[in-house]
């Protein structure tokens, strides 16, 4: 209301100056200067990034603000935007450049943030965009697949398995994805996560078989060519 009255009271003065001495010689209109943007606080722009709201980022990418700022935890809005999945926001930051594997002060990224919720096409984002699926961070020790397995995200579990995530990682404790799973009564994580492990056993022991077997032949092979 301040920087509306500033402009329209000088403007009102003159027309009521005009309508009294309309003999008087016209005067050169004043030139309005548009005050400048606010700048958008780094609060502003977290609270932003939580709600999925777009235009104050926009707004502060206008301005120049760096996509990888990080606040005093060390987290960048990449990573509250994914906290929540708002992949509308998430794509934004990473067509600004945003460093998808970015870690705060104790080592979790992005992808650790999107994986403790029911945000499965954040997750395929990120990854798609190269976040590092067997990230761990630098505190407990923790994976995006412990994150998931704790929190019961099945969907999330399977992809990150899907995408080559290791449910063998330990943390400082011990404690793997499935262990946590258990613990947290996640008895879905649990199954999805013991039936890749046996499918990859199974794999495991066709290559196996197939190599031993081409192995064989190589031999017999041999043999013969020997002979002759």
């Amino acid at each position: 209301m301040k920087t509306i009255l500033t402009i329209l009271i000088p403007l009102f003065c003159i027309s009521f100056s005009w309508a009294k001495t309309e003999a008087a010689p016209s005067k050169k209109a004043a030139t309005v200067t548009k005050a400048p943007e606010k700048k958008v606080t780094l609060q502003e722009l977290t609270l932003a990034a939580l709600n999925g709201k777009e235009k104050p980022i926009t707004t502060a990418l206008k301005q120049g603000f760096s996509v990888n700022k990080q606040d005093a935890q060390k987290r960048t809005l990449l990573m509250y935007a994914a906290f929540n999945g708002h992949t509308n926001i998430i794509q934004i930051l990473l067509t600004a450049g945003a460093n998808v594997n970015t870690t705060d002060e104790s080592g979790s990224t992005a992808l650790m943030f999107a994986a403790s919720g029911k945000n499965l096409p954040a997750v395929k984002l990120l990854v798609k965009k190269g976040a590092k699926v067997n990230a761990i961070d630098t505190n407990e020790h923790w994976t995006p697949l412990m994150w998931a397995a704790a929190e019961g995200q099945t969907e999330i579990v399977s992809y990150l398995l899907k995408k080559g995530a290791n449910p063998a990682l330990k943390d400082v404790d011990g404690d793997t994805a499935e262990s946590f799973a258990t613990s947290k009564k996640h008895p879905e994580v649990v199954q999805v996560i013991q039936n890749h492990i046996k499918n990859r056993k199974k794999q495991t022991m066709r290559l196996t078989e197939k190599t031993n077997l081409f192995g064989r032949k190589k031999s017999v092979n041999q043999k013969s060519a020997d002979k002759k």
